[in-house]
């Protein structure tokens, strides 16, 4: 079904060979690497293509991120530098509409469409690259996910870094059968991918090959966007007749560019995909399989009278194109979920007038389905969570947990299902967005006022780093030392809090190297300590802290007070380049960029 090759290959006479087999010089795999279609939009946008990218993207996406935005009023910023879109999240947010009229951006209202069908439908071009989103590749554009810290970054120095990455190329062929999804497709990719170690984490994927012209353009973004369960790092596909269709259906016929990879184009490894043989998958707490193995595997906690059942909670929320709605209607046309609770969403509002216009609504209506009008941090996948057995979630493609339902919750693959798959052809209508979209990329308003309130208030100065710390380990506001035991539960917009609350110094045992930096950007110094086990309460001595910082030095003896204990700990700094001193120094970067 799905071949993995986990070495170099070249793209020629209209296929993939392995680069041991192809016989090519070093001058022309040099030629080879600049031939794909990933090189070519990054070399477009970079300054250079050495082992750090310097690059200025076609537009930047908050989500949300206030304190990325307090910061940029804290530095004085004047004018958002490129197309920046922000979304309210889940919350009604005066201050992001504010931001957004003051310094030139899009204002986007919460409820209006997911920010990956926002970014498909009105925003990603062929050849592009967008900031702080994910899930355009099918369009030709490549998209990078981004944290609070890179985004910030991004507005005080005018260009992104991105490392140098591999690039994988996913060769699609054949088919899908009936009743296989998108969501199928992105399970068996990734599945392959974690059988072969993790492949393709943080690496860029290529897509292209015959079978990609067999995909409507809904399932190409819903294949791309669910891709993200790979780790991957961006994606992007070839584009054709349909992309350049796709782009004059949204009314931006001017935004499509074909987009190819120049044979022979080196790949630093492959992904061959045979679509006639991709079956329904399922993947429960992490692991992954077709729907058919499961029912054959699956615990006896999710069977019921000997047969595997959705629970009580069929399908939570997640945002669906308009052709996997429509699928979904004509499978539950005429057929009652029952018990099952099922709450499904549109991609976005003018997704959502188009099934209304289809007459898709009263299928899904007429059948129990239940539509929410909030996108979530999932938004934009077409696979939908289904709860089974003792707290277990799984994820599926939508036509099969459709089948399910129309099968009275009793698992049913959806392959060779006997529906209707034709459905009427999908017409883009833009007034929701005209009548609601705040654009002030040509007008912005520099005098006016960006509105803080009792929840969201102006960033203040933090204090320098002082020649001595005394700070309690997980203490009050003015004087703490944050112990970081666990990174997933630390959120990235924590280290602003931290540091408002007082806190100069993080304490881990390793801390990843993004983080670190973030710490750094804040004024807190990322401190690691080995065979010590740190309480909350311990009291923290740093004497002529900064005097080592400032002479650079990576490793520091420090004091810990505890109620039955006082002992002198060695904890390491790491190597600090001489910009990351004087963050550090000023007590972080934000002071630097305002007095400059």
């Amino acid at each position: 079904m799905i071949k993995v090759i986990k070495q170099g290959v070249y793209y020629m006479e209209g296929r993939l060979v392995k680069e041991s087999e192809a016989f090519m010089t070093s001058d022309k795999k040099e030629i080879a690497e600049k031939n794909t279609v990933t090189y070519g939009i990054l070399s477009a946008h970079s300054k250079s293509m050495g082992e750090t990218l310097a690059f200025k993207p076609d537009a930047v996406f908050f989500c949300g991120e206030t304190d990325v935005l307090r910061t940029l009023d804290f530095v004085g910023m004047k004018e958002f530098p490129v197309p920046t879109y922000l979304f309210d999240g889940l919350f009604d947010c005066d201050f992001l509409r504010s931001a957004a009229k003051k310094w030139g951006g899009v204002s986007v209202p919460d409820g209006l469409a997911s920010e990956n069908a926002f970014a498909c439908e009105q925003v990603a071009k062929s050849g592009g690259v967008l900031l702080g989103i994910e899930g355009c590749g099918a369009l030709g554009a490549m998209s990078l996910p981004e944290e609070e810290g890179d985004l910030l970054r991004f507005f005080t120095k005018g260009t992104a870094e991105e490392p140098r990455r591999e690039i994988l190329a996913v060769y699609l062929k054949g088919k899908l059968r009936k009743g296989v999804g998108p969501t199928d497709v992105a399970l068996a990719i990734t599945q392959a991918l974690e059988k072969a170690g993790g492949f393709a984490e943080e690496k860029y994927l290529e897509v292209f090959g015959a079978g990609v012209s067999g995909l409507s353009m809904d399932y190409r973004n819903a294949i791309d966007s669910a891709l993200k369960g790979a780790s991957i790092r961006s994606s992007v596909w070839a584009t054709d007749e349909k992309t350049k269709e796709y782009f004059e259906n949204h009314l931006r016929a001017e935004d499509f560019k074909p987009l190819a990879p120049v044979q022979p184009a080196y790949y630093d490894g492959a992904v061959i995909v045979d679509l006639s043989d991709v079956e329904p998958m399922i993947e429960v707490d992490g692991a992954i399989s077709t729907v058919k193995e499961f029912l054959e595997t699956a615990p006896e906690e999710c069977r019921k009278d000997g047969e595997v059942f959705l629970g009580s909670t069929a399908i939570e929320c997640e945002a669906a194109t308009y052709e996997t709605m429509a699928e979904v209607a004509e499978i539950l046309r005429g057929k009652k979920i029952g018990n099952c609770a099922c709450n499904w969403l549109p991609y976005s509002k003018p997704v959502t007038m188009a099934l209304s216009e289809g007459g898709y609504f009263n299928a899904l209506l007429g059948a129990g389905v239940n539509f929410n009008d909030f996108f979530d941090e999932q938004a934009g996948l077409v696979g939908k969570d289904a709860n089974f057995c003792e707290g277990s979630v799984a994820r599926l493609d939508a036509r099969t947990i459709a089948a399910t339902l129309a099968n009275g919750g009793k698992l049913t693959s959806a392959l060779g299902l006997d529906y209707p798959k034709r459905i009427k052809k999908y017409k883009f209508d833009r007034a929701p967005y005209e009548s609601r979209v705040l654009n002030y990329i040509a007008n912005p308003q520099k005098d006016a006022e960006l509105a803080y309130g009792s929840e969201i208030v102006p960033l203040p100065a933090f204090p320098p780093l002082p020649e001595h710390l005394e700070l309690t380990v997980g203490g009050e506001e003015g004087s703490i030392a944050v112990l970081i035991d666990d990174f997933s539960s630390y959120a990235w917009s924590y280290a602003i809090e931290d540091r408002e609350r007082g806190a100069f110094v993080a304490l881990a045992k390793r801390f990843p190297e993004k983080l670190r930096t973030h710490l750094i950007d804040w004024g807190i110094l990322p401190l690691t300590y080995e065979k010590f086990a740190f309480k909350e309460g311990d009291v923290l001595h740093l004497d002529k802290i900064a005097e080592f910082v400032k002479a650079g030095e990576e490793r520091i003896v420090a004091k810990v007070v505890g109620k039955r204990r006082t002992k002198d700990i060695v904890l390491t700094l790491g190597t600090l380049t001489a910009e990351e001193r004087k963050i550090l120094l000023a007590g972080g970067k934000n002071n630097l960029v305002r007095g400059k």
